[in-house]
């Protein structure tokens, strides 16, 4: 199997010979590159295609902050997990395009290396198709990958949390009884439009093939903010759902699990999120509930 490429793009040799030592050791192939428009250029014109990109934001000729923004608005890069690396928390937390990780300088080798398999543990999944066939939505495998950085993120740079919403659509399996396999894929693709209408064009939305959406949203400036989105979708996905006479009888309920950093995992994230799907599906008026860990906890005490 081919080692991954990890890109590191930094001006400061000493910090390239260390990271490119580190990355080595983990199993990455590696390449160093001084100047940000040449690494930009090479990106640009695909003459190479990092599995992961680790970023200085100070650069001569073209700084990193630009080339996160046009690696972002490109389509063949933007899937790339990039990790910037800077002495400035501030500057980080105020960046226009947010980047996968951090990492702050000065580089703890230890942390570093942690990061680096973490990184490693999700290459598998980035060399799959990060995109579902039907709904053109992203799989649930990448969006568990950007679970993985936003935990990072939140264990890093003292964020204080970020949230997973999902739209559970019911009953779905008998949708998929009823309907022959073209026509339920029309319906399918068509709802995942008005989900992506709903939400950020930036934000990673995703498709199970058990029927139900998935979107992460963070950095949200009040409490409000959380109880809006998730108003705005149910309503919408639910509005739609009754114009479309071959869903007759679907709906969508929708939750928010409110993540910090007292999860360890992605496992553990995702394993409450299917909880509350159990939950809210059985509420018997279409709507959206929002949960945090602990009430999540009390509640899987409750049916103990």
């Amino acid at each position: 199997m081919d080692k991954p490429f990890a890109l590191l793009i930094e001006d400061d040799r000493d910090v390239s010979v260390l990271f490119r030592h580190v990355l080595n050791l983990a199993g990455y192939e590696s390449e160093s590159i001084l100047d940000g428009k040449e690494a930009m250029d090479r990106l640009a014109s695909g003459s190479i295609h990092p599995d992961v990109v680790l970023l200085d934001l100070q650069l001569p000729n073209m700084s990193g902050v630009e080339i996160l923004k046009r690696m972002r608005a490109d389509e063949r890069l933007k899937t790339i997990p990039v990790v910037v690396i800077t002495a400035y928390a501030y500057y980080a937390n105020s960046l226009p395009v947010k980047p996968d990780l951090f990492l702050l300088k000065p580089v703890d080798i230890h942390d570093l290396t942690s990061l680096i398999q973490k990184l490693q543990a999700t290459k598998d999944t980035s060399h799959d198709s990060p995109y579902d066939d039907v709904t053109h939505l992203h799989t649930v495998s990448y969006f568990s990958v950007r679970l993985v950085f936003a935990l990072e993120r939140v264990n890093r740079m003292e964020l204080e949390r970020f949230g997973v919403l999902f739209a559970d659509l019911h009953p779905f399996e008998e949708l998929q009884q009823k309907l022959d396999e073209d026509v339920l894929n029309v319906l399918l693709r068509k709802m995942a439009d008005k989900f992506k209408n709903l939400l950020r064009p930036t934000d990673t939305m995703a498709w199970s093939e058990d029927g139900f959406l998935l979107t992460m949203f963070e950095e949200f400036p009040s409490e409000d903010i959380p109880a809006a989105i998730a108003d705005r979708v149910g309503k919408g996905l639910n509005e739609f759902l009754k114009q479309q006479e071959l869903g007759n009888g679907l709906r969508a309920q929708v939750g928010i699990v409110m993540c910090d950093d007292s999860y360890n995992s992605v496992q553990e994230i995702m394993a409450d999120v299917n909880f509350v799907r159990t939950i809210v599906r059985q509420k018997p008026e279409a709507g959206h509930w929002i949960y945090t860990r602990e009430e999540i906890q009390e509640l899987r005490g409750s049916e103990s």
